[in-house]
């Protein structure tokens, strides 16, 4: 069975000049998962009063891939690229290249190990998780779903 047909398989396009790779996943992505995190800090007066300040407010996408064993050396040379603090384009259905977003590698950073974990009921299937964050910031206008309201 040709798995070109599963929505949510992920697309991944980076590099520069004439050695661009553009890569896509044999199988779909979990649904992903949206956190936020906040560059700053707060404390508290002697007097009970709460002071803040923000800097940045960073709204991340934590995506777990799905791969065989063999997609590894692909995910591998992405992840290289992405802990360089290089962006890259990613599709989150290849199947729709018009939705795509331009976005960093938040997890694994540079410096930082990470790991496959094999599915028990399909030991040639891995899953990989990274986070993701969009170039231009703000919240991801995204969602796994279709909301059927729309």
């Amino acid at each position: 069975m040709s798995t070109e047909v599963f929505p949510w398989r992920s697309r991944f396009v980076y590099g520069t000049g004439g050695d661009v790779v553009d890569w896509e996943t044999r199988l779909p992505a979990r649904p992903w998962v949206r956190s936020t995190s906040t560059v700053g800090g707060s404390r508290t007066a002697a007097s009970g009063t709460p002071a803040a300040y923000v800097v940045r407010r960073d709204f991340n996408l934590r995506l777990t891939l799905r791969l065989y064993e063999t997609e590894l050396e692909e995910l591998a040379a992405l992840i290289a690229w992405g802990q360089a603090a290089e962006s890259f384009l990613w599709c989150p259905d290849a199947n729709e290249p018009a939705t795509n977003f331009l976005v960093y590698l938040e997890a694994p950073l540079a410096g930082e190990s990470w790991e496959e974990s094999r599915l028990g009921e399909y030991q040639r299937v891995v899953e990989v998780p990274i986070v993701l964050r969009l170039v231009i910031g703000g919240p991801w206008p995204l969602d796994y779903f279709a909301n059927p309201g729309a």
